[in-house]
């Protein structure tokens, strides 16, 4: 992957919402949302795909500055929000800006 060319800017709380909706939204045509490492390979923390769509859909906030991703291009972003027990969880998510769509990379309490 080139690390030199045109970086899109980085998406402020508002753009993001809306990328996030639309994409679930759209979740049955584009099937998961998750990665394998997300999805699998942290069963203990006890988050299931039903509290991250839950704490996308819901009010939530940056965890921290977004950071973009050289290797894969991409954007990453740090959302702070709740499961649907209301624990606080943090789920980081990548974005493609292009194409419209982000993908979970992790989640944990």
């Amino acid at each position: 992957m080139s690390t030199k060319g045109y970086i899109p800017p980085q998406l402020d709380e508002p753009a993001l919402k809306a990328l996030v909706l639309d994409t679930l939204g759209n979740a049955p045509e584009l099937g998961t949302v998750e990665t394998y490492h997300a999805r699998f390979d942290h069963l203990e923390r006890g988050l299931s795909v039903d509290d991250v769509i839950h704490g996308l859909e819901r009010d939530w906030t940056f965890d921290r500055s977004p950071e973009f991703n050289k290797d894969e291009w991409q954007w990453k972003y740090r959302i702070a929000t709740e499961s649907i027990d209301g624990d606080e969880i943090v789920i980081v998510i990548a974005v493609d800006t292009t194409n419209r769509s982000f993908e979970v990379v992790t989640r944990w309490k």
